[in-house]
């Protein structure tokens, strides 16, 4: 950069700057300063300008524009629009937005594409929904008092003499309700969720509720208000979805175990790790190892890396037996070979899982921090009568 040199020259500060081109003069005022093709900032939208030989057509430009996400053209000054690359599934309606996307998803999908299906039962059945959650207006009282009718009976399928809540026949405005609220370590925390309602016959709601707690007031009543229930949906995190032991989409060969108990040393009575499958109906149901000791496993092969932000386990019946897993450890692992055992954060130790008291009711677990892993073993740590696992895991792929 050349110049006459003025003691108040505006050039003096800049003198050596690469992209300044300094103009000389003989005559006040002091030498013009030229500060390059980037000042100002030719480009648009945040882009960025860099110096760079370029030419437009015949005419040497000197710069060009590097564009943010969402923004093309030669100084970033076109929207793009996102919705040609067709970003939302399971029918998912794309609108266009600047530098962005937004997916409006039909009632039983959500997620930033519409990815998560959410439509799986919360657990008033299966007994994730604890008694404590359930509450009611009022609870009818039958044969003098004898009979109890309470809210944590309004169960789907829950069978016996007293098998539904009742409301009182006193009550003018019933109501039950449940919330959603999971004891955590040293704290309670919100598991806000997406809901649907199923109600003897399935009512679908097209806007799905996102909520803590759920009330339903009975409007019409025959005789009683009388309930049974399940919530379809799912946990706002979207990754909580079944990955597909009950529903048979993770395969016999995908699961495996440390060894099998044959009731009567009869193969018909063999209780295979295949088995072992949330809610398996049947006298041989689920797994069963063939030796009682914390050297048991079930694992499970997921063929490529997956979340788990959760397991559900189930005990089993052998014959009238009642057997069930009562805690647990787990474990996983990228090849099959090295494993590392899921830990405890706050208490740096192995993490032991509390398991099923039954042989029937499903016992949740979530897993926070999730497991990123391809395998997954699930460790027996203590039980009753032999080790007897019917068990879904919980998340979603790597992917999504």
């Amino acid at each position: 950069c050349l110049y006459l040199h003025f003691s108040l020259s505006l050039c003096d500060s800049v003198s050596f700057h690469p992209f300044l081109q300094c103009v000389q003069s003989f005559i006040s005022p002091p030498p013009v300063c030229h500060r390059g093709p980037c000042h100002p900032n030719p480009c648009h939208n945040g882009g960025t300008c860099e110096i760079s030989e370029t030419f437009r057509g015949d005419t040497f430009i000197g710069y060009v524009c590097k564009c943010p996400s969402g923004f093309n053209g030669i100084h970033c000054q076109h929207n793009v629009n996102e919705c040609e690359r067709s970003p939302c599934r399971n029918g998912g309606i794309c609108t266009d937005l600047v530098a962005n996307y937004s997916c409006e998803c039909p009632g039983e999908y959500m997620g930033r594409n519409c990815q998560y299906k959410c439509s799986g039962p919360l657990g008033m059945e299966g007994g994730i929904i604890s008694n404590q959650q359930i509450t009611a207006s009022s609870t009818h009282r039958a044969l003098f008092g004898l009979q109890k009718w309470y809210p944590y009976f309004a169960r789907l399928n829950k069978k016996g003499l007293v098998n539904a809540w009742t409301a009182a026949e006193n009550d003018r405005w019933p109501w039950i309700q449940l919330f959603t609220v999971k004891k955590s370590v040293g704290s309670w925390k919100d598991h806000r969720i997406h809901i649907y309602i199923y109600i003897y016959i399935y009512i679908y709601i097209t806007a799905p509720i996102e909520a803590q707690y759920v009330r339903i007031y009975p409007q019409v009543c025959r005789r009683h208000c009388t309930l049974r229930m399940e919530l379809l949906g799912c946990e706002l995190t979207g990754c909580s979805e079944p990955m597909g032991m009950k529903s048979g989409h993770i395969q016999d060969y995908q699961i495996t175990a440390s060894s099998i108990f044959r009731t009567l040393n009869m193969d018909m009575f063999t209780w295979e790790p295949g088995k072992a499958r949330l809610d398996k109906q049947g006298k041989v149901n689920a797994w069963t190892s063939g030796h009682s000791d914390q050297s048991q496993w079930l694992q499970v092969d997921m063929l490529r890396p997956t979340k788990i932000t959760g397991v559900i386990t189930q005990g089993a019946k052998d014959f009238g037996h009642v057997q069930f897993v009562g805690s647990y450890k787990l474990a996983y692992s990228n090849t099959g070979e090295r494993w590392l055992i899921y830990q405890d954060v706050k208490q740096k130790k192995d993490k032991v899982f509390q398991g099923n008291f039954d042989n029937d009711t499903h016992r949740k677990n979530v897993i926070d921090p999730p497991i990123y892993a391809r395998f997954i073993r699930i460790l027996p740590w203590s039980w009753y009568g032999r080790i007897t696992l019917r068990a879904e895991l919980l998340g979603c792929t790597e992917e999504e």
